[in-house]
């Protein structure tokens, strides 16, 4: 899988430094069910505190039910950044409501151990938030993130979300609890 790969890759914030990580980022379909699947997997078993899934339930899926995540609906969208092989994915959920389509979730965002502090989260999120400017009425994009999860807030107050509330005990992980902090961000 993932462990055990050498990257020699620049230190990069910028999507300019794309090309200095031979980095490709785009859309998942099922037919990357193979190489999407064991991603997922291993963020839901290795930051079980940072996910709403479990390890546990995603495991227990049809496989149906798992490939059927990589065709999301009403504008949304997973992708997936690739160096040789895949290191980072980010899922963007839209509601098919009237009255909350004007908003989506960001979901499932992890970069592999052997891929971070490379500015590949950035770059995902800089392409999610390009490619949600061409969802017809979405106007905002929310998410949630772990109040110890420090590297994840800051990234995301970088990119111009902004805190909007806390959920006290959002998350019960082996008897430990993690309260969220919401983010919001406009799409301009």
């Amino acid at each position: 899988m993932v462990s055990g790969v050498l990257w020699h890759i620049a230190e990069a914030m910028t999507k300019s430094s794309r090309d200095n990580l031979n980095l490709n980022i785009r859309l998942l379909n099922s037919a990357d069910f193979s190489m999407f699947w064991p991603v997922r997997l291993l963020a839901l078993q290795e930051s079980p505190h940072a996910f709403g899934a479990s390890y546990e339930e995603s495991l227990a899926m049809s496989e149906q039910e798992a490939v059927s995540r990589l065709s999301p609906k009403d504008g949304g969208f997973i992708l997936g950044a690739f160096a040789d092989q895949l290191v980072g994915i980010a899922g963007l959920a839209r509601q098919p409501g009237i009255k909350v389509r004007h908003k989506a979730t960001i979901w499932g965002v992890y970069v592999v151990p052997t891929a971070r502090g490379r500015g590949i989260a950035r770059l995902l999120f800089e392409d999610l938030l390009a490619r949600c400017q061409a969802v017809e009425g979405l106007e905002e994009v929310v998410l949630s993130v772990v109040t110890t999860n420090q590297a994840a807030k800051e990234l995301y107050l970088s990119l111009g979300f902004e805190v909007y509330g806390l959920e006290k005990r959002a998350l019960k992980v082996d008897n430990e609890y993690f309260d969220e902090e919401l983010m919001t961000r406009a799409i301009t």
